[in-house]
């Protein structure tokens, strides 16, 4: 594949480990400090927000950052990689706030200055809302109506 690519004009091209299940990237290693767009949009779909302990920051100016930084070992796979937005990413570099290691599936937990340990929150989707009448055994609004004015 790697002739292949290249004979066809690549001029260069990344390593990236898929978790064979579904296919997600899960890490390009220590060789680029730099995402690819697989990868960035991976992160994004997992956290959705910003993932420091009650921040409901949703906004597309959130940054991926590694969790253990690049100029300290840290890689380029999605168990070190959270979204941030911009006041929780300086936080996570100039105070005592650490962050844990996140998984394909899970954002990182974090770790207070004081020790506390914060498990990473799980983004619920809103419950989908269903008309009334529309689901299998469900009354729609005029049969309510009818079924209260034959009883009432």
């Amino acid at each position: 594949m790697a002739r292949k690519l290249v004979a066809g004009g690549a001029e260069s091209f990344y390593r990236v480990l898929v978790d064979p299940r579904d296919g997600a990237p899960l890490e390009i290693g220590r060789k680029n400090y730099r995402l690819t767009g697989p990868i960035k949009r991976w992160i994004r779909l997992r956290d959705a927000q910003c993932t420091f302990p009650g921040c409901t920051n949703r906004t597309p100016d959130n940054e991926t950052d590694h969790l253990t930084a690049w100029q300290h070992g840290g890689t380029t796979n999605v168990s070190n990689l959270a979204q941030l937005c911009r006041k929780h990413h300086r936080l996570k570099h100039h105070s005592q706030w650490t962050p844990g290691p996140a998984t394909s599936k899970d954002p990182p937990g974090w770790t207070s200055p004081t020790g506390r340990f914060y498990k990473p929150d799980q983004q619920e989707a809103e419950p989908t809302h269903w008309p009334p009448g529309s689901l299998p055994g469900q009354r729609s609004i005029l049969e309510e109506a009818l079924v209260l004015r034959l009883a009432g």
